[in-house]
């Protein structure tokens, strides 16, 4: 069974998926405070949350079957004295061979002000597996700025296209065609339009 839940709002939820189930969540600037476990083997779970304002996450998923899989995707576009934390907590059980999980945060931030915090937990209590996390954080590309200006583009839209470019990134691993669709129409609605910013000087 395949589940896609959207979440806009604050919320706090468990959830527990059995044999070959999967559940992707997708987030938008929610407060979230989530705990999953992977009870049958087969079962995989994916976060993938948008957040364009101030937000605090935890997501617990606890791996207890053999041959599960999880995913933690978290993208932030940051202004003004916006504050993001990420806490993605991880869980591989005894005996639970073959898992494999994967947490990833990228933040762009839109002025000094602005803060990310990623706080990835990795807990390990058997061989065989497969957990790794990734976290980035930083302003848009100038050169891709440059490029897209030097090409007539106002800053107002080049800034518009990148940080467009950034979201819809969430859709592009997900397995499922439909749901992958969805995903990205949500995001498309969802984009926020890009702050007014200083214009790029012309190299030389």
């Amino acid at each position: 069974m395949n589940n896609l839940l959207l979440i806009s709002e604050n919320t706090s939820q468990k959830f527990s998926l059995a044999e070959n189930e999967r559940l992707c969540i997708l987030s938008f600037n929610s407060q979230s405070d989530i705990s999953v476990e992977l009870c049958g083997e087969g079962a995989v779970f994916e976060y993938r949350s948008l957040s364009l304002l101030g937000t605090e996450q935890k997501i617990h998923v606890a791996h207890k079957a053999q041959n599960t899989k999880s995913f933690l995707f978290a993208r932030h576009i940051l202004s003004d004295n916006s504050k993001a934390i990420f806490n993605g907590i991880i869980e591989a059980g005894r005996h639970c061979t073959n898992i494999s999980s994967r947490q990833l945060v990228n933040s762009i931030l839109l002025s000094p002000s602005a803060k990310a915090i990623s706080k990835p937990e990795l807990k390990i209590y058997c061989d065989e597996v497969e957990c790794s996390h990734g976290s980035t954080c930083g302003g848009l590309d100038e050169e891709a700025l440059f490029f897209l200006q030097s090409r007539g583009m106002d800053l107002e839209a080049a800034e518009k296209i990148l940080l467009h470019a950034f979201a819809i990134e969430l859709t592009k691993e997900h397995p499922d065609e439909k749901q992958r669709e969805k995903i990205l129409s949500c995001l498309i609605f969802h984009t926020a339009r890009p702050r007014k910013r200083r214009a790029l000087h012309s190299k030389v």
